[in-house]
C-alpha cells in the first residue's frame, strides 16, 4: 500500500530577503495566500515577520510573529478569489483589532475572533504580535460549529478556554508534518468542537461594553483624520449619539478618549528611534492634530512634558 500523503508544512520569513524589501515580500506573500490588502506604520526598512504554515486540503494553520500590520479584505477581493473559508484566530502576545459587519473588538491575548472570508473584514495588530490562526472550509465549520453567518464577527473573550485552544493548536502544529490528510482532519474537527463548546450561538443586542470595544477599534484606525470624531463614529457604527455616549459614560467620555488616543500615539511616535527624522509638526499631523499650540498644551497636560522632550537623545 502506498504511503499516505502527509500535510505540507513550510516556513516564510522576511529573513529570506534583503532588508529593504522585507515588507514588500511579506505583503505579497500574504496577499497571495489570503486575498487581502496589507499595510503597516512600521518603516519598511525595519519590518520583520515570519510564520509557520501547515496546508491541508480542508484547513490551513498559520502561526505568525510579525511587526505591526493591518489587513483589509474588500468586496473586490471576494469577487476575485471566492475564498469561502472561516478563520479562528487568537493573539498569543501583543494587541490588535478585528471588525466584520457591525461586530468586532479590540483584541488582547486569549481573545478568539471568528472571520468569514466571504464577507469584508479588517484585522490587524497595534504593535508587534504573535498569533495562531486556523482557516477551515465553510462546510467543515458548518458541520462542527454552526452557520458561519451566525458566528461571523464574533469574539470569544479571553478565559481558561484560551490556553486550552492555544495549546491544542500549537501541539497540532508540532505534529501535523507527520500526519496524513485524514489524521489531520480528525485533529481539526477536534479544534472546531472545542470552539463549539466555548460559545453559544444565540446573541442578544450589542451590549454597551461590546459597543465601546468596537468603537475603540474605530478610534485607533481614525486617529490620522482630523475630522474623525463622535459623529463619524455614529455613522460608521450605525448607532445613535445617545448609545455611543452611554458606552463611554464610565470615564472621561468619548471626545476625551479620542483626544487621549491621539496624544498616546503621538508620544509613541515621538519617542521611537525609527521616527527620529520626522519633525514634531509632521507627527502631530499624522495623529490628527491641526493646531500646534493646542497640541503642545494638551501633550504637556497629559504627560507633564513638552512634545520635544520625549524625543530620543
Amino acid at each position: 500500500m502506498a504511503d499516505p500523503s502527509f500535510v505540507k508544512t513550510f516556513v516564510q520569513s522576511t529573513e529570506e530577503v534583503e532588508t529593504g524589501r522585507a515588507f514588500e515580500y511579506w505583503r505579497d506573500s500574504i496577499s497571495a495566500l489570503s486575498g487581502v490588502d496589507i499595510h503597516t506604520t512600521k518603516p519598511a526598512s525595519a519590518f520583520s515577520a515570519g510564520r509557520f504554515i501547515a496546508r491541508a486540503s480542508h484547513s490551513v494553520l498559520l502561526h505568525t510573529r510579525s511587526d505591526q500590520v493591518g489587513v483589509t479584505r474588500l468586496a473586490h477581493h471576494i469577487r476575485r478569489d471566492e475564498d469561502d473559508s472561516v478563520s479562528l484566530a487568537m493573539f498569543l502576545s501583543g494587541s490588535g483589532y478585528f471588525e466584520q459587519g457591525n461586530r468586532g473588538a479590540r483584541l488582547v491575548p486569549g481573545d478568539i475572533s471568528l472571520v468569514d472570508a466571504h464577507r469584508p473584514y479588517q484585522v490587524g495588530g497595534y504593535e508587534a504580535y504573535e498569533e495562531v490562526r486556523l482557516r477551515v472550509s465553510r462546510s467543515l465549520f458548518r458541520t462542527h460549529v454552526g452557520e458561519p453567518e451566525v458566528y461571523a464577527g464574533r469574539v470569544i473573550p479571553s478565559g481558561p478556554h484560551s490556553a486550552l485552544f492555544a495549546s491544542y493548536l500549537q501541539t497540532y502544529a508540532g505534529l501535523v508534518g507527520r500526519m496524513s490528510e485524514a489524521e489531520a482532519k480528525v485533529a481539526i474537527e477536534g479544534a472546531l468542537h472545542l470552539v463549539w463548546t466555548f460559545t453559544a450561538t444565540s446573541e442578544g443586542p450589542v451590549s454597551s461594553e461590546a459597543l465601546r470595544s468596537l468603537a475603540l477599534v474605530h478610534i485607533e484606525r481614525g486617529l490620522h483624520d482630523p475630522h474623525f470624531g463622535p459623529e463619524a463614529m455614529c455613522r460608521s457604527l450605525q448607532v445613535s449619539r445617545t448609545r455611543l455616549y452611554a458606552a463611554f459614560a464610565e470615564g472621561d467620555g468619548v471626545v476625551a478618549t479620542i483626544r487621549d488616543a491621539r496624544l498616546d500615539r503621538a508620544r509613541a511616535y515621538l519617542s521611537h528611534p525609527a521616527q527620529a527624522r520626522e519633525s514634531v509638526a509632521t507627527i502631530m499631523i499624522r495623529c490628527g492634530f491641526t493646531d500646534p499650540s493646542l497640541f503642545s498644551r494638551s501633550f504637556r497636560r497629559r504627560f507633564g512634558v513638552a512634545p520635544r522632550d520625549v524625543r530620543p537623545r
